[in-house]
């Protein structure tokens, strides 16, 4: 189920919005909540389990465009569109990547066409993760949200966006649970494609600069899963 918030300090449009959203995902037989907020500092203190949020950009005490920047500060990795009368802010929804910048009144082929790219976007986003259990705590790491796993002895280390993490493990399992999507390089390594950058002198580069060894046992392996996974990008 999507869960979709609207902002915008107008009542009758952020109700004309939800409605004409709403409208939409019942035709196409999508499960969905929505609801309406008027006031962007109340918002930004809401828990952040939505998955789209519009937002109007004039508002008061809070714009749409300064509620977006907190938002991304505080980990929303939604969607954002902004809806607005304004279209000299359209440069900055580049910033905090909003997927859509729509101008009022919106159409509804417009509206149309960003709801499919948004559902396409969450579609892709709802990637397998890893799930990581230890007798004192368990926790599910997102896929995404990995640039490589490393094996030390009987310990596992998640390099991750936030930072590493370790806990007792068998990469065996590891590779189990990300595959198809990590590519082995190293009997000791395992690592995401989507992070990588190059590919030079028996080292895959990573776009943090991050440097993988790449053994000879698994060297054509990865060269042949990489360029599958380039292929797919493309």
């Amino acid at each position: 189920m999507i869960k979709i918030a609207v902002c915008d300090d107008e009542p009758v449009i952020c109700e004309q919005l939800k409605q004409m959203v709403a409208s939409k995902l019942k035709q196409w037989d999508e499960p969905f909540q929505i609801a309406c907020y008027t006031n962007a500092v109340q918002f930004f203190y809401m828990p952040l389990d939505y998955d789209l949020i519009f937002l109007d950009i004039r508002m008061p005490n809070l714009n749409g465009m300064e509620l977006a920047k907190k938002l991304r500060e505080k980990d929303f990795e939604g969607v954002l569109i902004f809806v607005t009368v304004l279209e000299e802010y359209m440069p900055d929804a580049f910033e905090v990547e909003a997927m859509d910048y729509l101008l009022k009144p919106v159409e509804e082929a417009r509206l149309e066409r960003t709801l499919k790219r948004s559902l396409k976007h969450l579609s892709v986003k709802e990637e397998k993760g890893l799930f990581v259990r230890t007798m004192n705590w368990c926790q599910n790491i997102k896929l995404k949200d990995i640039y490589y796993c490393e094996v030390i002895n009987r310990k596992i280390y998640l390099h991750t966006k936030k930072g590493i993490l370790d806990y007792y493990g068998k990469m065996k399992e590891v590779e189990q649970q990300t595959a198809p999507d990590f590519i082995r390089c190293h009997r000791s390594f395992l690592v995401n494609p989507a992070y990588l950058s190059e590919y030079r002198n028996g080292q895959a580069v990573l776009e943090n600069g991050e440097q993988i060894p790449v053994s000879k046992n698994y060297h054509s392996d990865f060269m042949k899963k990489m360029m599958d996974y380039i292929g797919k990008e493309e």
